[in-house]
C-alpha cells in the first residue's frame, strides 16, 4: 500500500527507485532527463544519456562546480516526439529569462530497448535570409556596405 502511494504520489514521468520500470516514452525521458538537469542530479541524468549526451551532461556538471544552489526549474511547453524507428525528435518550447518562449529540440536514441538523450539541440536561431519583405531595406548605423 505504502509502494502505491509513493508511486502515485510522484509525477507519471520520474522514475524512484520503489516504482516499477523507468520512464518508457520519449516524452517522458525529456521530462525526466530535464528534471535531472535543473536540478543538479547530472548522475542520473547520465543514466538518461548515450555517451555524445553525458559530455553535456559533464559539462554542465562542471559548470556549477558541485554547487546544488542553483535548481531552476524548466517548464516545457508544446512537448512532442516524433519517432522515426530507433530515433526521436523531441520538440518543446522553454520560457527565456525574459518570459519569452525559445525552441529547443533533443534527438533521443533507443538504446537496449530504453529511450535514452541522444543530442542536445539548444534553441533553434532563424537563419539570416529568413528576412520579412521590406527587411533587405533595413540600414544598421555606419552600414553603408547596401548602397
Amino acid at each position: 500500500m505504502q509502494l502505491v502511494a509513493r508511486c502515485s504520489a510522484a509525477l507519471f514521468l520520474f522514475y524512484t527507485a520503489g516504482c516499477a520500470r523507468p520512464a518508457q516514452t520519449p516524452e517522458a525521458v525529456v521530462q525526466l532527463w530535464q528534471h535531472y538537469i535543473d536540478h543538479n542530479q547530472f548522475d542520473s541524468a547520465r543514466l538518461y544519456s548515450t555517451e555524445l549526451a553525458r559530455s553535456y551532461v559533464d559539462f554542465i556538471d562542471a559548470l556549477t562546480l558541485g554547487d546544488s544552489s542553483e535548481i531552476y526549474e524548466t517548464r516545457l511547453y508544446d512537448l512532442r516526439c516524433k519517432i522515426r524507428g530507433n530515433s526521436a525528435a523531441c520538440y518543446f518550447l522553454i520560457e527565456g529569462e525574459l518570459g519569452e518562449k525559445l525552441p529547443d529540440t533533443l534527438v533521443l536514441r533507443k538504446v537496449k530497448g530504453r529511450w535514452l538523450v541522444h543530442q542536445v539541440e539548444g534553441f533553434a536561431i532563424p537563419p539570416v535570409d529568413s528576412l520579412l519583405p521590406g527587411d533587405e531595406n533595413l540600414l544598421f548605423q555606419g552600414d553603408s556596405s547596401f548602397q
